[in-house]
């Protein structure tokens, strides 16, 4: 029985470290430099920077308003690196602060009431000769930066209930989507950590900034969704592309992508996206969704019926 066991466990772990090269794999195609799309000459510096600096170990921060890809930016970064261990990240603004710390670090088996009595092993400790990355490191509490502080100093964790440290090689990569500086002065950021982080800040510039991206990220997100929805939606008419354009872009490329999503739910056998396709909402000074929409030649009930298409498909 006990061969048995170790030969089903030899060819568990054969299976799973083929299954680790797959996905290994598969995320270097994936999130690769080169699949960061982008031909204005902002873009094609910071990815230049960021390249620069991936086979480095030193901390990362990153900046940037939501939905300009943050998280892009950071698994490419570790893609490159030819770091052995995984990608772990953590989305700091989800986690309740009473979790935190078992969560970062992991627990010993009956440390505190309800845990696992075989213990957990910590997001930190799973990222070992790898790279960890803290979305949205604002949001993070204060006891928990002084602890990662003396991590990043000192290279050791130890569990909740533990006895012993732990030796870890993690590589750090944190995000933001307010400026630093405005996260110290709203005491949200430890200066001491902000100096350990900012090793390399990397800036991604939102998309009004950049707006010979749109088009390229708009096609991309077309070929996306053609395969998604088994369509054969071509390309987007020159009106359609004007509109795009001409938006303010708040969302970034995460609001952009939704606009396209959105506008494969209004086609129903044209292969072109229109500007009547296109419905772009925006927040008015009363912050209620005001759609930017022309009715144009269309009778009332034929428009209602599109918007409330829209909306349904929006919404779910």
């Amino acid at each position: 029985e006990v061969m048995n066991l170790s030969m089903e466990l030899e060819l568990t772990k054969e299976k799973l470290d083929y299954l680790q090269t797959e996905v290994s794999r598969m995320n270097e195609d994936k999130f690769s430099f080169g699949n960061i799309l982008g031909k204005s000459l902002i873009m094609k510096n910071t990815v230049d920077i960021a390249a620069q600096v991936a086979s480095t170990t030193s901390s990362v921060l990153i900046s940037g308003e939501s939905g300009t890809g943050k998280e892009v930016f950071a698994r490419a970064i570790h893609q490159a690196s030819g770091r052995s261990g995984p990608f772990v990240a953590i989305n700091c603004s989800a986690i309740p602060d009473n979790l935190f710390e078992s969560e970062m670090f992991g627990y010993e088996g009956g440390a505190f009431t309800g845990a696992l009595s075989k213990g957990k092993v910590g997001k930190v400790e799973l990222a070992n000769k790898g790279t960890i990355f803290l979305d949205e490191i604002g949001d993070m509490p204060l006891y928990m930066q002084a602890k990662l502080l003396r991590v990043l100093q000192e290279g050791y964790i130890r569990r909740i209930g533990g006895t012993k440290d732990t030796a870890v090689n993690v590589r750090v990569i944190a995000s933001s989507n307010e400026p630093p500086k405005e996260l110290i002065e709203k005491k949200l950021l430890r200066k001491d950590l902000f100096y350990r982080l900012n090793i390399i800040p990397i800036n991604i510039p939102p998309l009004r900034n950049r707006k010979d991206d749109i088009v390229p990220l708009s096609e991309f997100f077309i070929k996306k969704y053609n395969k998604l929805y088994d369509k054969e939606i071509w390309i987007l008419s020159d009106k359609a592309k004007e509109k795009l354009y001409n938006h303010h872009w708040p969302g970034n490329a995460r609001e952009l992508e939704n606009t396209i999503m959105a506008a494969f739910s209004m086609i129903d056998d044209e292969h072109v996206i229109s500007d009547q396709n296109i419905i772009i909402y925006g927040l008015d000074e009363d912050s209620t969704f005001v759609p930017e929409y022309d009715i144009g030649n269309e009778n009332l009930n034929d428009f209602l019926e599109k918007m409330e298409k829209h909306i349904i498909v929006d919404t779910l």
